[in-house]
């Protein structure tokens, strides 16, 4: 069987803009709770930190506790969903480019996929939303990622009337990735309870500064979570990663602050590229989408910073710190 994988090879750089990683490191009230409670590694989870964190995740989102659930990561709940509620067979319909683990997954789960492609249009990647109600009409599984990922543009807007158009000519589900939710602003989230075939996918590693601690949740309702949730244990979300989500919830009020530094270096990283000639999309996310006849991978990686290769041309890269952006566009303008 040829399985379809995540291509990955980490590098040995300096500056990591090339994962959408946040350049701040959580804050000091979230390292300290996680310390505190890992002196209890020896034993497992304890139900009621993972109930709490779960309270705590609905009370973030605006939801009801049964319109919840967490997971190790945001790909573990894209996981869940692409191997619960779609069959063998089933159509998917998927954005291009998107999120490469989509395409994984379908490919993995032996998944029919049908695509409908973004476009440039001036600053921005758009689509046809014409196109995408067509297409819908025949998918199991409508795929979103909201704003895109890699384009960096928004696709829905969380617009009621879209959304809901969309809802209800699927057969089958759709599946909204809003892991830059804190950068757009926007959400699908209110439209769960009018449209239960509505699954509303997001993480905490971006605006929360938690990567490493994998934390992502599935909002949708009640009957979709008790089958989303029907093989998972308290206990698969390890303990200090539990602890740092409790502690991040229970005082989010550094995620604003981290979100405008993120967005002011990156508007500051943008007119860079642009005074500099390079070919730079506008974002609603942690990342500029960029595209250049240029090897920039390469180029970059010689002075210690690493970006995102997507394809003919195209480059991600992350927004990191001012310092670090201010060094990115200093090896681009010097070119060598």
């Amino acid at each position: 069987m040829n399985s379809k994988r995540y291509s990955f090879n980490d590098v040995n750089a300096e500056i990591r803009l090339h994962l959408n990683e946040s350049p701040l490191p959580p804050p000091k009230h979230v390292v300290e709770y996680v310390t505190e409670v890992i002196q209890y590694g020896n034993l497992y989870v304890n139900s009621k930190l993972f109930a709490e964190f779960r309270e705590l995740l609905a009370g973030y989102v605006g939801v009801d506790v049964a319109e919840v659930f967490p997971y190790a990561g945001g790909d573990a709940a894209l996981r869940a969903i692409f191997y619960t509620i779609v069959e063998v067979g089933d159509e998917v319909l998927l954005l291009n480019p998107t999120y490469s683990m989509f395409d994984i997954f379908t490919s993995n789960r032996g998944l029919k996929k049908v695509e409908v492609n973004l476009r440039e249009c001036g600053d921005w990647w758009c689509l046809d939303y014409t196109d995408l109600i067509l297409m819908a009409e025949d998918a199991d599984l409508v795929v979103i990622d909201d704003p895109n990922n890699p384009t960096g543009s928004p696709v829905l807007r969380g617009d009621p009337k879209l959304i809901s158009e969309l809802a209800g000519v699927v057969k089958g589900f759709i599946l909204i990735d809003e892991t830059y939710f804190e950068f757009s602003g926007y959400t699908a989230v209110p439209l769960i309870r009018d449209y239960p075939n509505i699954i509303v996918v997001r993480s905490l590693s971006k605006a929360f500064s938690l990567a490493g601690f994998r934390l992502g949740y599935v909002v949708g309702s009640p009957e979709v979570i008790d089958v989303l949730s029907s093989t998972y244990t308290p206990f698969d979300i390890p303990l200090p990663s539990l602890a740092a989500g409790v502690a991040a919830l229970k005082n989010s009020t550094y995620v604003s602050t981290a979100v405008d530094t993120i967005k002011r270096n990156r508007d500051l990283m943008l007119q860079g590229l642009r005074k500099l000639g390079v070919r730079s999309y506008n974002s609603l996310t942690n990342f500029i989408l960029v595209r250049d006849s240029r090897d920039l991978r390469d180029l970059l990686l010689k002075h210690g910073i690493a970006i995102k290769a997507i394809d003919n041309g195209l480059y991600r890269v992350s927004v990191g710190s001012e310092e670090q952006c201010g060094k990115l566009l200093k090896i681009l303008g010097d070119g060598v």
